[in-house]
């Protein structure tokens, strides 16, 4: 080989070093960034010379930078963010649930309760008793704010996960937008020399945190677009271009199909925080505002039957206590007659044309413990109680759920990390090793310039 083909061995040498240490450095330089794929330089000897029969190979080069990624891994940690957004998004939502019928510091709707047919049965005992009136009326108010209070509780957290379900749709453009941007950015660039890496741990971010947010599948095409599709088939990301999701009347549409409501698709199963939210908001708050209302209207109708088959403190007939129950929003509307509030004595506790006799408050009062609940088989009490149990119930396995999901998440990130994390140990390894064939690569520039310095001497 000339000497002129030496330095072009020791150029070769030194760039392929270089680039090496700078892939390196890279890795180093994001040991703590979220999402990073260590990356590797290949080098692969390159040239030959004939010697005889001999073939061998004289230089080297960097073909390409490697990306330490595992497609299967990356699915199943896909799959779980998915299923890991669902699960927190609704322990989180039952939770507000709970606080709202909370019974633990005994001013819950129980306790109400237990007062409102106590005061039945004080004023029983003393029917004429201006006190056990006044204190009856104002615990029956107690009582209809307690029904009003939770409806409205109820209520506001549905608008709050509209709220969230409109800011989680705009988050789901924006990451939808940014995944058809890098498609663009990766299929213009390809591979070469490892050019479109940090673009893929770019898309690959995007992906698991849009799969945070909704039910998604993908897959990535001969170009090397990834193109994502929802459950039922739809399309939202197709190479460069992105299909929006809107939000209107309270439900998610497609803003090319505006008509086309996809929040059965998307309330279907049980991934992603949309999901999630769209579940609570048109299950378990609707299914838990029924029973409050059946319970409300129950307690309205039957105090009223009694009541206006009394007599009140002026022997006229009764009316009724509680303004009739209507059809909708029963708990909500749940109050006590203007007529009662404004004079305790139309209060009708008594069973005949006498202020003396208590029978009616006795037998209001009796109401407690009667199956007058879920076709004659609960008690007004053990019907709440069982209402706040199942509550308890399916937070407790949203809670056991979103545990579970995450703690199945957390191994999946750590298998990923262990083998696309960069290690410090490792990579102050290959530095050193690729040190020295920098070094070993300036020593044979250093060796072919005094080779020639001695060639020119020899012409003197």
């Amino acid at each position: 080989m000339s000497l002129s083909g030496l330095l072009q061995v020791s150029r070769n040498a030194l760039a392929s070093y270089q680039m090496a240490i700078d892939v390196t450095g890279g890795n180093i330089a994001n040991v703590s960034t979220p999402g990073y794929s260590r990356q590797r330089p290949v080098i692969r000897a390159t040239g030959d010379v004939q010697g005889g029969a001999t073939n061998t190979q004289m230089s080297v080069e960097v073909t390409k930078v490697d990306r330490f990624f595992d497609s299967y891994l990356e699915v199943q940690i896909v799959d779980q963010q998915q299923k890991a957004g669902y699960s927190e998004t609704e322990s989180s939502l039952l939770g507000r649930i709970e606080l709202i019928f909370n019974e633990a510091k005994g001013a819950g709707l129980n306790d109400v309760m237990g007062r409102f047919w106590g005061a039945w049965d004080d004023l029983a005992i003393n029917p004429g008793g201006q006190v056990e009136r006044d204190a009856l009326v104002s615990v029956s108010e107690e009582l209809a704010t307690r029904f009003n209070t939770i409806t409205s509780d109820l209520q506001d957290l549905k608008q709050d996960a509209n709220l969230s379900i409109k800011d989680t749709i705009s988050e789901i453009n924006k990451l939808t937008g940014s995944i058809a941007d890098l498609n663009k950015a990766i299929t213009e660039r390809g591979n070469v020399s490892g050019e479109s890496n940090r673009l893929l741990d770019a898309r690959s971010e995007s992906l698991k945190s849009l799969s945070q947010l909704i039910d998604l599948n993908y897959v990535v095409d001969s170009n090397g677009a990834l193109n994502v599709f929802l459950p039922n088939g739809k399309q939202i990301v197709t190479g460069n271009l992105a299909w929006e999701l809107d939000f209107k009347n309270e439900h998610v549409v497609s803003k090319q199909s505006p008509t086309e409501s996809m929040d059965q698709i998307l309330s279907a199963g049980d991934k992603g925080k949309l999901a999630a939210l769209l579940n609570v908001r048109d299950d378990f708050i609707p299914d838990y505002q029924n029973n409050l209302d059946d319970l409300a209207k129950e307690i309205i109708t039957q105090v009223n039957n009694l009541h206006k088959a009394g007599y009140d403190a002026y022997q006229n007939t009764g009316n009724d206590f509680f303004v009739p129950a209507g059809s909708d929003n029963i708990a909500k509307n749940m109050a006590v007659k203007n007529e009662i509030i404004d004079d305790v004595n139309r209060i009708a506790a008594s069973a005949v044309v006498s202020s003396g006799n208590g029978e009616i408050a006795q037998e209001i009062s009796a109401m407690k413990d009667q199956l007058l609940m879920n076709s004659d088989t609960a008690t007004f009490g053990s019907y709440y109680g069982s209402m706040v149990g199942q509550i308890g119930r399916d937070v407790a396995d949203a809670n056991s759920n979103a545990e579970h999901q995450d703690t199945i998440l957390t191994q999946l990130v750590s298998h990923r990390d262990s083998m696309s994390g960069v290690s410090v140990d490792e990579e102050m390894m290959n530095i050193i090793k690729y040190q020295m064939g920098y070094n070993a690569a300036g020593r044979l520039c250093q060796t072919v310039n005094e080779l020639l310095d001695t060639l020119m001497n020899l012409g003197k």
